[in-house]
């Protein structure tokens, strides 16, 4: 019987991967480089140190990592204030009936910072018991790391708890910390169908969380 779900956030409940990239993008051609989509593909769901190494290698000395930091997740949380990254179909209701029923975590690899931006923007703040930025930990998805110490510090047992993942290194996390995992593919994060396969079961949106929770007791 599952009596926990673990949420991600980027690519699940906001589709914010349009805005990394944009931001990406924006800084790099500033510097007259450039950031592709297979580029933005591969760090789907990865470390802040991955994505940072990734955009200061392109960069090639041009700023330092703090600075690339700095940069991106300035243009990010201008985003979010902005109202710039939409809300995705079914997050409201999938967190309120979940917080009905379940113990709720968040556990993302985006930086605090972003995490609190979000949340405050989408008005999610009263739905989780905790959260988590796998900048807290020294792996990123697809480690187990950031699901561990989440049901570490909320007290689960992975054979009671869900995790709900778009990405493949979310979900590749998810099954190496012994959860159940819902996939929710996003064409933005495509896993592929063979990650796809490791899932326990996969929906078309969060509006079909609820029912796919109860599949899974």
């Amino acid at each position: 019987m599952i009596k926990a779900v673990i949420f991600d956030m980027d690519g699940l409940l906001v589709d914010s991967e349009p805005a990394w990239f944009r931001a990406r993008v924006a800084l790099l051609e500033q510097h007259g480089k450039t950031w592709t989509e297979s580029d933005q593909l591969a760090m789907a769901g990865t470390h802040t140190d991955v994505w940072v190494k990734a955009l200061y290698d392109k960069l090639e000395g041009q700023l330092s990592r703090e600075q690339v930091l700095d940069e991106i997740v300035g243009r990010m949380v201008g985003y979010y204030e902005g109202g710039e990254v939409p809300i995705l179909p079914g997050a409201d209701e999938a967190l309120a009936a979940c917080a009905d029923r379940y113990r709720v975590g968040l556990a993302s690899g985006s930086p605090t910072g972003l995490i609190e931006a979000c949340l405050r923007g989408a008005g999610w703040g009263g739905f989780f018991d905790a959260l988590i930025s796998s900048d807290e930990l020294e792996h990123g998805k697809p480690a187990p790391d950031v699901y561990l110490e989440m049901m570490r510090r909320m007290g689960l047992d992975p054979s009671t708890t869900a995790v709900v993942e778009d990405s493949g290194a979310g979900i590749r996390s998810g099954k190496a910390a012994g959860t159940r995992v819902i996939a929710v593919p996003n064409p933005n994060t495509d896993p592929g169908p063979d990650v796809l396969d490791l899932a326990d079961t996969r929906i078309v949106s969060l509006s079909e969380l609820t029912g796919a929770l109860v599949g899974l007791g």
